[in-house]
């Protein structure tokens, strides 16, 4: 653990003097706290976070100091990992520091007696997580089922800038959670509320003191939910937005206020405006040989593909080029930043229309438009537009074609750098879709063993992702793709054609072999074919997420299954059209037997004519998804005569 320094020292006294300082509530434990054996909100929750509390207060210096009090209590032994505690802060420039850590573990014998057992200072280690983060970690000992973990501890940050969500929600169940921010004199700022309409908040002003209180209880913890965008956008919290703050009466710092400004800053920035226009060493041939070309979606898609082939993403996201696209063409490696912006210029030298694009691609958060902030986004890429037709290109991604907008961003909100053509521009497509034809011609034979020949093509954002996949672990592809679940049919010969070509369809051809499942005379077929819905996702009773499936989709599923002699159909699932009332979701099964040729024709048609679902429309999905995945598990029966 590193040893506290003067800055450290002083910082300690700030918090042991601000406002309200002392817990009374810290160390013991009441009825309540000792008999809770089960979340009564969230029933499958190993741990649960009994309270917690926090104000912040302002010194001499107008830093912001705020204190925190955690209470953990762990149910069962699968909890024990929440007396593992990380907190993490900003350490660059020694912009945070974190002190006055103080911990126990709290157990009740048998015979009820209370017992502490004090966290030691030298349990209490601090490291760094990268150039701006550190992180404050200790583990509480003597843990148990049934132990609660207290602890406290003070954050002092150099101004109001620091100023932080108030987060009442985390991947455990909170009991109660209650913030009192004190407000500096000169600050400005504002504040909003992100929550389920079910869970109430109280709000009240603290006059006497200069300050608001905000307070929620008995909140679910939330995971990582399926088809969720950014999980930060889905906590309940208080977001806090500055406008600007001054210290000792000094002039304020005004942040941007808006848009135009933005796009002046990153213009003027070393790391983004000045690496555009940039002569790249070494393309001058390339550039020559490009612009022969007349199509302007030529030059594009040769432009992202040369990049793409001579670049290699190292992984980082970043709005910038730190050390220039010159540097970043030499080493032949980048980050995003480095890698779309050195786009741009190639772009720019074949004299396509070109800019800057930032984005907060979906897993990194949601942009609030109404705050012109350019740490809201995360990467930028290359928006290109031909014939009033916007392009967005990412050369990081060796997979997208440029008619396509890749994934990641879909649904969300980005920011085209210009002042000409530029601005804030929702991603969403209309066009392209996760589509997807699939035909099985299956031959029964009379001992009870099946072969056939299985064709499937898919287009736009399905041959993207199986791309991807298959280039990662062919094995594993058929293993995700071509596996009839709780059967013996397995698929062989696995043949892909048209994996270099944009404007074709991924064909996929294979022989499919195995036994039907058999129970004396009879035997059982699933019409569930590799439409990939295999597990329903939406079990859980609440849902805290809107459902961002990014694209829509369109699944079609014919098959012909040519029975023999001895076998007929005992039982045959009836044909059906379900829709939602907004026609938004659509399941379509038609079932026909040809008598005369002992012939079973199936279809299976699955559309989703939305993508993005607001999570009040939850029950309104679980309800559709729950009759779908009913309907796909009924087979047909055949029986031997």
């Amino acid at each position: 653990m590193k040893r506290l320094n003067l800055i450290a020292f002083c910082s300690l006294l700030s918090c042991l003097f601000s406002y309200g300082q002392e817990f009374p509530n810290y160390g013991t434990l009441n009825s309540e706290d000792i008999n809770l054996k089960q979340c009564s909100f969230d029933k499958d929750a190993n741990a649960v976070v009994l309270v917690h509390e926090a104000f912040s207060n302002y010194d001499d210096e107008h830093k912001l100091i705020t204190n925190h009090h955690i209470r953990i209590k762990i149910l069962n032994e699968k909890g024990y990992s929440a007396a593992n505690i990380s907190i993490p802060f900003y350490q660059k420039d020694e912009f945070e520091l974190i002190t006055a850590v103080e911990g126990m573990t709290i157990n009740v014998v048998d015979n009820r007696e209370i017992v502490k057992t004090k966290l030691e200072r030298k349990s209490i280690f601090t490291q760094k997580t990268n150039d701006r983060v550190g992180e404050v970690i200790f583990t509480f000992p003597a843990i148990h089922a049934g132990s609660i973990i207290d602890y406290k501890y003070c954050s002092t940050m150099k101004h109001y800038g620091g100023l932080e969500d108030w987060n009442f929600q985390g991947r455990l169940p909170v009991i109660m959670s209650n913030y009192t921010l004190i407000i500096l004199p000169n600050v400005e700022f504002t504040y909003r509320v992100n929550k389920v309409r079910q869970i109430p908040i109280i709000i009240r002003k603290e006059a006497s003191v200069g300050g608001i209180y905000f307070e929620m209880k008995n909140i679910p913890g939330l995971g990582d939910e399926i088809y969720m965008d950014a999980r930060e956008d889905n906590l309940q919290k208080v977001i806090f937005q500055l406008s600007g703050y001054g210290r000792n009466g000094d002039n304020k710092s005004k942040y941007m206020t808006s848009w135009d400004e933005v796009t002046r800053e990153l213009n003027s920035s070393a790391e983004f405006g000045n690496q555009i226009g940039k002569n790249i060493s070494g393309t001058e041939d390339f550039i020559k040989q490009v612009n022969i070309l007349s199509s302007p979606e030529e030059k594009m898609k040769v432009v992202l593909n040369y990049v793409r082939n001579n670049m290699v993403w190292d992984g980082i996201h970043s709005k910038y080029s730190i050390e220039g696209v010159k540097d970043a063409w030499k080493k032949k490696k980048g980050t995003s930043g480095d890698i779309n912006l050195l786009l741009i210029n190639l772009l720019k030298a074949v004299s396509l229309e070109v800019y800057p694009m930032i984005v907060s691609d979906r897993f990194h958060g949601k942009v609030d438009i109404s705050y012109p902030f350019i740490d809201q986004f995360n990467s930028v890429l290359a928006c290109v537009i031909i014939n009033n037709k916007k392009y967005y290109l990412d050369a990081t991604d060796k997979f997208v074609p440029p008619q396509l907008t890749p994934f990641n961003i879909l649904n969300t909100t980005a920011f085209i750098v210009s002042r000409k053509s530029g601005g804030l521009v929702n991603i969403v497509t209309d066009t392209m879709q996760y589509k997807e034809y699939i035909t099985a011609a299956i031959n029964l034979e009379e001992n009870g063993t099946i072969s056939g020949d299985v064709s499937i093509r898919s287009f736009d954002y399905a041959k993207i992702k199986k791309l991807q996949d298959y280039t990662a672990n062919k094995n594993e592809f058929v293993n995700k793709y071509l596996q009839i679940d709780e059967t013996s049919i397995v698929a062989k010969n696995l043949e892909l054609h048209n994996l270099e070509n944009d404007s074709l369809p991924l064909e996929q051809n294979c022989k499919l072999v195995g036994n039907l499942d058999t129970a004396g005379h009879f035997s059982y077929l699933t019409l569930n074919l590799f439409t990939g819905f295999d597990t329903n996702p939406f079990l859980n009773t609440n849902r805290f997420s809107n459902i961002n499936f990014g694209y829509k989709r369109f699944i079609k599923v014919n098959i012909a299954i040519q029975l023999p002699p001895v076998y007929s159909i005992d039982e045959m699932p009836p044909s059906i059209k379900l829709s939602d009332d907004d026609k938004d979701i659509i399941f379509t099964r038609l079932l026909e037997y040809d008598k005369q040729n002992n012939i079973l024709k199936g279809l299976v048609v699955l559309e989703f004519r939305k993508s993005l679902y607001d999570k009040e429309m939850y029950s309104v999905i679980k309800e559709m998804y729950q009759k779908i995945f009913g309907y796909l598990k009924e087979l047909v029966v055949l029986k031997k005569k």
